[in-house]
């Protein structure tokens, strides 16, 4: 009797990057207590990856995984050349009738971020928001980084976002559970663990109704890299140089910044 292999979380199939991923990411603050709703957070990013890539007026840009777009839409509303990459057909049809009501000419195409459709040479390459070490190998992972390299110009840079890190791990910064609002009117309570031998976090998001009904997402697994890791894997991966921030206004990175944002140059 065949047994059937249950897909990996991030795929379609799984469908955690779905309705319930969207409502979540909606909410009125962002993780661990920040601030900002993600209008605001969405014109502070983009305004750093315009900083830390040195981008030009116009500059051609990719966008890894684009998920539902709102980097992407706000780059393209910039006047960038944006195109948008992501495995999720939900997703990509979303970030397409976005730009479309906002008049911006975006251009997705649909992969998986380990083979990147042919595309000319960009001034830029993206991965936002958490969006790295999916995948249960990390050859897998230095595949992409390869593949990145590859669709850069001569002195193009690939910047990689992330707010979880290993540090932020260790010192408690990253609660084992924390709970948001949403705008939708219901609460998001994501629960984490952190195992140091295989520097992977597990967790598991709910939404709750008002009266306590409970709409889980899959269980979701991602490798959490030291920077060192990090630069290591881009150096191998042909990158010439490789730079870590802390914040989006360029502060270097520290064990204790907010984020961890990877600027390599090809």
């Amino acid at each position: 009797m065949s047994q059937t292999t249950k897909p990996a979380w991030w795929t379609p199939e799984s469908a955690f990057f779905g309705p319930l991923y969207l409502e979540a990411d909606d909410s009125f603050r962002t993780f661990f207590a920040g601030q900002a709703e993600i209008n605001e957070r969405t014109a502070t990013e983009v305004d750093g990856i315009e900083r830390l890539c040195s981008l030009p007026s116009g500059a051609r840009v990719i966008d890894c995984p684009c998920g539902y777009g709102r980097h992407s839409i706000e780059l393209a509303r910039r006047g960038h050349q944006v195109t948008s990459v992501d495995i999720n057909p939900y997703f990509l049809q979303l970030a397409r009738e976005r730009a479309d009501a906002m008049g911006v000419p975006i251009d997705f195409r649909s992969a998986d971020m380990r083979e990147l459709p042919s595309i000319e040479p960009v001034n830029a390459i993206i991965n936002m928001f958490y969006s790295f070490g999916f995948f249960d190998d990390v050859s897998d992972d230095l595949r992409v980084l390869e593949g990145f390299r590859s669709r850069l110009g001569d002195g193009g840079k690939m910047l990689i976002h992330t707010m979880i890190t290993v540090s932020a791990f260790e010192d408690g910064r990253i609660p084992a559970m924390e709970t948001r609002e949403l705008r939708s009117g219901r609460r998001l309570r994501s629960l984490r663990m952190f195992d140091p031998a295989s520097r992977r976090e597990v967790g598991r998001w709910s939404i709750f109704h008002p009266n306590g009904e409970e709409d889980p997402l899959p269980v979701y697994s991602v490798r959490i890299y030291l920077p060192q890791e990090l630069e290591e894997l881009c150096l191998k991966a042909g990158f010439s140089s490789v730079n870590f921030y802390g914040d989006w206004d360029g502060t270097p990175y520290r064990d204790d910044s907010p984020y961890l944002i990877v600027v390599a140059e090809a």
